[in-house]
């Protein structure tokens, strides 16, 4: 994945902007607010890094492990790093992901679209091993459509742009939710955007 990744990096941006204006941007930090205390943190496939500014707007005190496959994408995430931003950036593939860290929050923006179930599935136990009690998860993805339609067309372009582009293991949307549920994750709100295309959701461990 790395590979195609590097080749959007320079344009990912504009892209996202084009297909979705400000949804992308909005919806990954609409729930940055609701945690709070928040001294460490985990962003799992941080993309281009366009969620800093108001992650540290509202959480000047945290630290950021920004853990990221791509080179490029990192290059970009770190043109954007600011004075007051303490973020530690790690090239890694999180489905190889060992630490034993432990985290208050995690987010995933857009991240699990990327993979099949079971992919997932190891991605879910990775993040139930490096999370405290309180932890609390953001997941920010695009979600799957019932009808047949516009919106359901986009995102099966979307799987065949990314799979011809950057090689992802997906084909389409995984199903995150069950997974985490069996792990013993409640989603606790949750809001839309784009009409329904975008979600985000806020998730405890009960």
């Amino acid at each position: 994945m790395a590979n195609g990744f590097n080749l959007l990096a320079p344009v990912y941006d504009l892209l996202a902007r084009l297909v979705f204006g400000k949804c992308i941007d909005k919806s990954q930090c609409h729930f940055f607010g609701t945690a709070v205390n928040v001294k460490s943190a985990l962003v799992a496939g941080g993309g281009t890094g366009r969620f800093f500014e108001e992650y540290f707007r509202q959480h000047p005190d945290s630290q950021l492990v920004f853990i990221e496959k791509s080179p490029g994408m990192i290059a970009k995430a770190q043109s954007r790093i600011a004075p007051g931003m303490n973020i530690s950036f790690v090239r890694l593939d999180f489905l190889t992901y060992s630490e034993t860290d432990s985290y208050d929050l995690v987010l995933l923006p857009f991240f699990l679209d990327m993979f099949t179930d079971e992919s997932v599935e190891r991605i879910v136990k990775s993040l139930t091993q490096i999370s405290k009690p309180n932890t609390l998860l953001i997941v920010t993805d695009f979600v799957e459509q019932e009808k047949r339609g516009l919106k359901s067309l986009l995102i099966r372009c979307m799987y065949l742009f990314f799979r011809l582009t950057c090689n992802i293991e997906a084909h389409r949307l995984p199903k995150w939710q069950e997974a985490f549920a069996r792990s013993g994750w409640n989603i606790e709100q949750s809001a839309t955007y784009c009409k329904g295309m975008i979600g985000t959701y806020l998730l405890a461990r009960s």
